[in-house]
């Protein structure tokens, strides 16, 4: 059960990921941040009428500030990436980044991964260099206006915030529930929107954004919730693995919708990022 939660975690978390940075190429990031994360609100608030959950406990609410706080950079910086940059490059090193983070989350914890799950972390280093040195191809619809060079920072930040978040959300309570998500959320919209502020943007979506944001909200708070149901069910490495197989989705719908066209490197790395997360979840 675990593994197939988290296969849905990567299929709906890739899927919020391609909309949200579809929607951040008109509008910025800070807005579409701002409006899916305000969509994933409403929904918390009817799971939380309908469900009617029990107190949390203090542990599982401190947790989701943090999460509230780290979150948000994390999908700020994906978006900028994904908005700028190839999203077949973009998604998968992002990727990578946040499983490899409960990896090491587990060594220092005093985990000890199997032989098989150290190939995993080897294979997915080597990936990350096949994925971002691959050319791009001239003939794609959608072109970006960053180099792989320029995104990659963004795309390794944001692997590291959503790796830390795996961590964060894996370390809550059985009884947690909904919990954690209803205090970062709110805390993650105030924050971005404060920023917004200083600097001056604008959070008024794009009128053809609208529909996409919200596709993203849904899509994402979906992500999470499974995520938390899963990891209460099976080992966070295992789980955080799994759920990083979501720039398949991602890569598919760029690949459908945009006309991105992937480099034999590009497959290689992908093929390979595949088996390195495989190995790391068997091992």
């Amino acid at each position: 059960m675990p593994v197939l939660l988290g296969l849905v975690v990567a299929l709906t978390y890739g899927t919020g990921d391609f909309f949200g940075g579809l929607s951040a190429r008109r509008s910025s990031a800070t807005t579409v941040v701002v409006g899916s994360y305000t969509w994933s609100l409403a929904v918390m608030a009817l799971l939380v009428v309908a469900t009617r959950p029990t107190a949390p406990l203090a542990h599982d609410l401190l947790l989701g500030a943090a999460v509230g706080v780290v979150g948000p950079i994390g999908i700020v910086l994906l978006y900028k990436g994904l908005a700028t940059g190839r999203m077949s490059v973009v998604a998968p090193v992002t990727a990578l980044g946040a499983s490899m983070v409960p990896v090491v989350w587990g060594l220092v914890t005093g985990e000890r991964p199997s032989p098989l799950a150290l190939f995993g972390v080897a294979a997915a280093l080597i990936a990350v260099v096949l994925i971002s040195g691959a050319p791009a191809h001239p003939g794609s619809l959608g072109p970006p206006t960053a180099s792989t060079r320029e995104v990659l920072p963004l795309s390794i930040g944001s692997g590291l915030g959503f790796g830390s978040v795996y961590v964060m959300l894996g370390s809550t309570s059985d009884r947690a529930g909904i919990w954690p998500l209803i205090v970062a959320r709110p805390m993650s919209i105030a924050l971005v929107a404060a920023g917004a502020l200083v600097t001056g943007r604008s959070l008024r979506p794009a009128p053809a954004d609208r529909l996409t944001i919200a596709a993203a909200g849904v899509a994402d708070i979906t992500a999470n919730l499974v995520f938390l149901a899963a990891v209460h069910r099976g080992l966070l490495s295992i789980v955080a693995v799994i759920s990083s197989l979501y720039p398949a989705s991602t890569v598919a719908l760029a690949r459908v919708v945009l006309g991105e066209r992937l480099h034999r490197m590009q497959v290689a790395g992908l093929v390979l990022a595949a088996c390195g997360v495989m190995a790391m979840a068997a091992g």
